[in-house]
């Protein structure tokens, strides 16, 4: 859209936001910003949607920082990872609390339903796949790699073997990608057939990361006049085509 980065920036307690070629960096919000977690573009309604871990909530803006607006304020205990649906108009997150959920809301915060709140344990990463009309996450505590429809029939484990500490997830085409906290390295399994290797390893500190479709991204939405849209993202320094550096930020 315009070829500018989002991201969390816990030191100072801000969304940034800076173009591709790391000019032009700014602060688009830095008020009552304490522990930002997930966040997640909006294509189609051009904003932002994030989730607030200091204060149990989940927010949105437009892209230019402007209309900012609390969406879920109740019954939330440590929301943390965010997936959008833009053709659908819907919110999926990860509430990694004392009752561990997933959870799913209209993209203006309505309609809120418990999608998975059944043998979870720490879930970490949420990855939407629009193509195949599934959900994806990762659990620390369970070391399950898992997958469920979005009318949340058929939920099945993809893998369960040797995975030390899932944190930052994300799937491009046939594969999901995720960070391994304790192995310090960047891994991907086949979404079918299960098999998985190294992507990158010996890299201290690993956080967020996102695999990005570098082409266009288009969309409708009937929600678009009340905050709807989608998510991409990516990093200003890709580690191979189509994978973004671990750095949790949202390219738009």
């Amino acid at each position: 859209m315009e070829g500018h980065v989002y991201w969390m920036d816990d030191e100072v307690w801000a969304i940034r936001r800076a173009c591709l070629d790391r000019s032009g960096a700014q602060t688009l919000i830095n008020t009552k910003i304490d522990d930002p977690d997930g966040i997640a573009v909006n294509w189609v309604a051009r904003s932002l949607y994030w989730t607030h871990t200091g204060t149990d909530h989940i927010e949105v803006m437009h892209l230019s920082g402007t209309s900012h607006k609390i969406l879920v304020s109740e019954d939330l205990d440590e929301p943390r990872a965010i997936a959008l649906h833009p053709e659908m108009g819907l919110m999926y997150w990860i509430d990694w609390g004392e009752n561990p959920e997933i959870e799913c809301a209209n993209l203006d915060g309505q309609e809120l339903h418990v999608l998975v709140n059944a043998s979870l344990g720490w879930p970490n990463g949420l990855a939407l796949d629009l193509q195949e009309g599934k959900l994806d996450w990762g659990d620390t505590k369970t070391d399950k790699i898992e997958v469920i429809n979005v009318d949340e029939t058929r939920r099945q484990t993809l893998l369960e073997d040797k995975l030390l500490h899932i944190f930052g997830f994300t799937l491009l085409g046939d594969f999901i990608y995720w960070t391994d906290w304790q192995c310090h390295s960047i891994k991907r399994v086949h979404k079918v057939k299960a098999n998985r290797d190294v992507i990158i390893d010996q890299l201290p500190d690993l956080m967020g990361l996102k695999a990005v479709n570098v082409d266009k991204v288009v969309g409708t939405n009937p929600r678009v006049d009340r905050n709807g849209g989608a998510a991409t993202c990516a990093s200003s320094r890709p580690t191979q085509p189509g994978l973004a550096a671990p750095s949790g930020a949202w390219n738009c």
